[in-house]
Order: structure tokens, then C-alpha cells, then sequence
């Protein structure tokens, strides 16, 4: 895991074509899998990420955040911006727990700004505020190198 802080545009460099999108998802889980866990709470959330019954909501996630992030030329995402990307039938829970080990691992890197909610199915985070991440894939292996 690096520790410097993030590149602008780091996402850009490593992600592959939208074909290859659900490799390089398989990669960043099994990176963000690696994550030290201290805590009941982040080892609740390692749990449903591992989760083999979870997978296909955990890769659909990932898939909507490397897409947000693919389209801001900084790689930064919030949850406003990989919000539309996520498929109706991810479980909410696994949503906030694949946030929470991907910041863990340094895949998504807090910038230290926040902006307010828009656009929430349910309407209850409408204008909370939530922070802005910068996508570091710098430590995420391609897939299929070597």
C-alpha cells in the first residue's frame, strides 16, 4: 500500500477498457481484501466484502466507482458520482462496506473535502454531507501482468 498522497489522474493511467472493468474489480477487491482490520466495525464490513454471496454486488460496485472515477479528470468520485452506476439490486449494506475497505486499502483516498448528498433512492441523505475520494489504482496489479 502506498502511503504518498494521491496522483490526479492515477485512475486514468491504470484502468483498462469497460471490457476488462470486472477483471480489474477482481483485483482491486483482492487488494482491498488485504487491508489491516482493526475494529468490530471494519471487520464487519471485510466480512460482507468477502462474502462469496456478495461478489456479484461487491464487483458491481467497484465497477461503479472505477466508472465515476474514469470520468472526472482528477479520478475524484463521491458517492454522487458512482451512485447512478450501481445496479438497483446491490444490497445497501455492502455498498458502504466496500467504500470502507477500499479507503482502508488506500484505493480510495479521502481528499479532505466534502460535498453534499444528491440524488438519494430514499431521500434521507438528501444534502448530508459526504466526503470527496481520490481513485489511486497505483498499487492495484493490471490484469493479467505478470
Amino acid at each position: 500500500m502506498s502511503t504518498g498522497q494521491p496522483t490526479p489522474g492515477t485512475a486514468h493511467a491504470a484502468v483498462p477498457g469497460v471490457a476488462r472493468w470486472a477483471e480489474l474489480a477482481a483485483e482491486v477487491i483482492r487488494s482491498a481484501a488485504s487491508a489491516p482490520v482493526a475494529g468490530d466495525a471494519a471487520a464487519v464490513c471485510a466480512l460482507l466484502v468477502l462474502d462469496p454471496l456478495h461478489h456479484r454486488d461487491v464487483v458491481a460496485v467497484v465497477g461503479a466507482i472505477l466508472a465515476a472515477g474514469q470520468q472526472h479528470p482528477d479520478a475524484e468520485v463521491t458517492a454522487n458520482t458512482w451512485r447512478a452506476h450501481v445496479p438497483g439490486w446491490v444490497a445497501p449494506p455492502v455498498i458502504g462496506a466496500t467504500v470502507k475497505r477500499l479507503v482502508a486499502h488506500g484505493i480510495l483516498r479521502p481528499t479532505g473535502r466534502w460535498v453534499p448528498a444528491e440524488h438519494t433512492t430514499t431521500g434521507r441523505n438528501g444534502g448530508k454531507p459526504q466526503p470527496v475520494y481520490t481513485l489511486d489504482l497505483s498499487d492495484v496489479q493490471e490484469p493479467g501482468a505478470a
